[in-house]
């Protein structure tokens, strides 16, 4: 009796079976069952595939895969909520130097308004105009 060795296996793990000249003419060899044998082997295949192995993951170089990812993905959500907090910043001191425009505008249109007042009254003098000692009455329309 002759014997074969056939390797098959899964997950890269082989396993050898003997098979004898009786048992492989019997019918191991045919077609049809070779056809069963490559069914199994995908019905088997099929369900290494579905099936979830934690020991992948604990691999290394897929661990420093995993960890590089991470990372990434922390350091892109640092950035984007640092954009936004800086954004709202520049819209709160945007609104700030707004305020303190108008605040200046108005204490400058103050200013002028004073100073005119000033100018009116020493050219009232040089004319010879003296202030009333009555307070001025505001004519409404």
């Amino acid at each position: 009796m002759a014997a074969e060795v056939i390797a098959a296996g899964q997950s890269g793990r082989p396993e050898e079976i003997i098979v004898t000249g009786d048992d492989f003419q019997a019918g191991f060899g045919a077609p049809s069952a070779g056809q069963g044998f490559k069914e199994s082997e995908l019905k088997e295949l099929l369900s290494n595939a579905l099936k979830f192995d934690i020991g992948v993951l604990l691999r290394l170089r897929t661990f420093v895969y995993l960890l590089a990812g991470t990372g990434i993905f922390l350091f892109q959500t640092y950035n984007t909520l640092a954009i936004i907090n800086l954004a709202q910043q520049n819209d709160k001191l945007r609104n700030e130097i707004q305020m303190s425009t108008s605040v200046i505008t108005s204490q400058e249109l103050k200013v002028h308004e004073l100073q005119s007042i000033h100018n009116i009254a020493k050219d009232a003098v040089s004319l010879g105009l003296t202030t009333s000692s009555a307070p001025p009455v505001e004519i409404e329309p």
